[in-house]
């Protein structure tokens, strides 16, 4: 076909077109043999690019480093292929090589117990992993899982007991242990055992023999978790060996009141400490010149505790470095007169700066006072659930609408900046004062700086408290507002957690 007829309108006769069609095969055959000689030159050109490029020309101890960051940052590894370091060695034959030689990255390891025992591999798997750390500190988790008859799975009798061995032997170079619901088999091999790394020890559940755990009494150990269940004996917590007066950080349940003041007498380095206790008695009497010099941070959890019992604590106990103090005291309805137990812990800690506290243990009369005790307060935070109006001895219940009209006044809590307030309930929080608030509080030498409210509203009303405009207003000007409906609506259950389990296509 003349190339002058290619553009054009005219129509070929059939000899022409069996012409075209033979041209076109022609052209085609060409076309396919120029493609395969671009695919061989642009294979020839990425395997040129792949030698020159910088991750081959890495030094080895530089990769061990990026494998390493690779590795969970809240937990302990995990045996899943889909997670560093195992991924890792299925990358390429160099990678797998420089993996299997660097100790750190294999010197965590979390071991669900019905996980690795239901694979006889695993189990062996886990003895060679450790043994890749060569003679690194390591951090090991355990969460024991059913009593299954291993045997009947095909499992050696001495599965469960192999397994335990294997993780204890290492026991000594064991940096971070933790154990959710330690095995009564692995209590037992880790008698006589210490290890003089160890720095932190997390306890959850049953604690079999907790006497014979003497591998923690070493001056290493800064920091104790201990989750008890409620069936412990009371004093269940008092009987681990731990060298209480070193730990640094402890958080712990199951503990009875009157055990938690023994307990703080023989801690007197803690920095940190968290503590659900349940409620028995007050020590009569109450030990005197009690003192944590160096607590920094006291958050006391559950709804148990009532004003009256924190009176006596805040009264007895010496805080002087405090900075962050949180509890949430039932109501002290009952007891208005207890109200007032945040008072001394406020003249006593000069220093806190961070304050979480429920307005039910409250009253109206108490309000002031304690927020006036806390001069260094630079944060917050009140849960203010809120179902009626309450008048009792000359008492009335307290409200986040008087909260915020006590705040407004810049001479209360001079230094705050941030405030948060929960479960807000009372509808007679208005507009007008929320206004105020915050408009006398951004004219203060330390301006308020976050304001968030969550409201157990209906949306409208919320609305109606402040419109998009006025938030992003305030926002211009350095406060950073939310004002939120709690959701309710259940969450969708996520994934399985590492922790607990692997997707099965990890097993």
């Amino acid at each position: 076909m003349e190339s002058v007829r290619l553009t054009t309108n005219y129509i070929p006769s059939d000899e022409e077109i069996k012409a075209i069609r033979l041209d076109i095969l022609s052209r085609s055959e060409e076309l396919a043999r120029l493609d395969e000689r671009i695919h061989e030159i642009q294979a020839y050109i990425d395997s040129q690019k792949a030698l020159i490029s910088h991750p081959r020309r890495l030094p080895a101890d530089i990769v061990q480093e990026i494998f390493i960051a690779c590795l969970p940052t809240t937990r302990n590894a995990v045996m899943s292929a889909k997670e560093a370091p195992l991924l890792l060695c299925r990358i390429c034959s160099a990678w797998r090589r420089i993996a299997l030689s660097a100790p750190r990255l294999w010197a965590s390891l979390h071991v669900p117990y019905d996980f690795i025992l239901s694979k006889e591999s695993r189990i062996l798997a886990v003895a060679q992993w450790l043994q890749r750390s060569a003679a690194c500190p390591i951090s090991i988790s355990v969460r024991d899982g059913s009593s299954w008859d291993w045997e009947s799975q095909g499992l050696p009798a001495t599965a469960k007991k192999d397994l335990t061995k294997s993780i204890c032997t290492v026991a000594n170079r064991w940096r971070h242990a933790k154990f959710d619901t330690m095995p009564v088999e692995m209590a037992h091999e880790l008698r006589g055992i210490k290890s003089s790394l160890l720095e932190s020890v997390e306890f959850s559940g049953n604690i079999p023999t907790p006497t014979d755990l003497q591998f923690l009494q070493v001056p290493s150990l800064r920091a104790a978790t201990l989750h008890l269940y409620d069936y412990e004996p009371f004093n269940a917590a008092l009987t681990i060996p731990l060298m209480w007066n070193r730990l640094q950080q402890l958080e712990i349940t199951g503990i009875s009141f009157s055990q938690l003041i023994i307990l703080l007498g023989q801690c007197q380095e803690l920095i940190s400490l968290t503590v659900i206790p349940f409620i028995d008695s007050v020590p009569d009497p109450f030990p005197t010149g009690l003192i944590l010099p160096f607590l920094a941070s006291f958050r006391i959890e559950g709804t148990g505790i009532m004003p009256y019992f924190l009176g006596h604590l805040t009264s007895h106990v010496s805080v002087p470095e405090l900075r962050r103090f949180a509890v949430r005291a039932g109501s002290c309805q009952d007891d208005p007169q207890d109200s007032f137990s945040l008072v001394p812990l406020g003249k006593k800690s000069p220093l806190v700066e961070d304050l979480t506290m429920s307005l039910l243990s409250l009253t109206a009369q108490s309000l002031p006072e304690t927020l006036r005790a806390f001069s260094s307060l630079a944060r917050l935070v009140v849960f203010a659930i809120y179902d009626w109006a309450w008048d009792k001895n000359g008492f009335q219940s307290c409200t986040a609408t008087l909260l915020l009209t006590v705040l407004s006044d810049s001479a209360t809590c001079p230094m705050l900046q941030e405030l948060v307030i929960h479960d807000c309930s009372n509808l007679d929080l208005s507009k007008s004062t929320l206004d105020g608030f915050v408009r006398r509080r951004m004219e203060c030498a330390h301006p308020l700086r976050r304001l968030e409210i969550s409201f157990q509203w209906p949306e409208s009303l919320v609305l109606d408290l402040m419109s998009e405009t006025e938030i992003r207003s305030y926002r211009l000007q350095g406060l950073d507002i939310s004002l939120r409906c709690e959701n309710t609506a259940p969450c969708a259950a996520g994934p399985p957690d590492p922790w607990t389990g692997l997707w099965l296509e990890d097993i």
